[in-house]
């Protein structure tokens, strides 16, 4: 986390050192990133930076959760727009971050760039630092209640969770991907299967065999 030197800067050189941060860790690998070209590009000193993260780990933590923070805003948005669909939501979340899959800071394609770049973070890193109660938090106004099975109070909680981790790889794979058709299609039947629940009624099965 950020110190609170960083947190007492004025806006915009906060915004000038996340931004320099976000080109360097889109164009190289983690691992490759270099601090020196991040404080060359933010215009501040070296010694500087060091007041204001401990290392580059904790700049990019900080700006990965900045997006995942802007990410939780935009699946609310794309589940209310769908009139509480939590399902539809996520088909129309895919489409919108496709359209937005450009490298410019501060947008969600931004995100999915520093994502490409390091291919040795886990397609589901997002979504890891995503606490359940944070999706609940984030979209419990926004479901349409009366559209799920509820049963017991932990059930949308546990809902949430399981929609968004069946759809996190497709979504990634997608903002990967020029040709969407196939990943679309996938994510279309994921989001159905979770929809319409997986076991058949015994009483169906027993008819069948009948």
């Amino acid at each position: 986390m950020p110190s609170a030197t960083f947190a007492n800067l004025p806006a915009q050189k906060q915004e000038r050192l996340l931004e320099a941060a976000t080109r360097e860790f889109s164009r190289r690998p983690f691992s490759e990133a270099s601090i020196n070209q991040i404080i060359k590009d933010a215009g501040i000193p070296r010694g500087s930076f060091y007041m204001y993260f401990a290392d580059k780990e904790d700049l990019f933590r900080y700006i990965m959760g900045g997006y995942v923070a802007q990410l939780m805003m935009v699946i609310r948005e794309c589940v209310l727009r769908a009139g509480g669909d939590l399902f539809q939501g996520m088909l129309d979340l895919y489409d919108y971050l496709r359209l937005r899959s450009g490298r410019q800071p501060g947008e969600p394609g931004a995100m999915t760039a520093i994502i490409a770049c390091n291919s040795g973070l886990q397609e589901n890193l997002l979504l890891g630092m995503l606490d359940r109660e944070t999706i609940l938090e984030g979209l419990r106004d926004a479901v349409a209640l009366e559209t799920l099975d509820l049963r017991q109070e932990r059930d949308l909680a546990d809902i949430l969770a399981l929609v968004l981790s069946a759809a996190a790889p497709l979504l990634y794979s997608g903002l990967q991907n020029r040709e969407d058709g196939e990943i679309r299609s996938r994510l279309c039947n994921i989001l159905e299967l979770c929809k319409r629940g997986m076991a058949r009624d015994k009483g169906a099965v027993s008819e069948k065999k009948e």
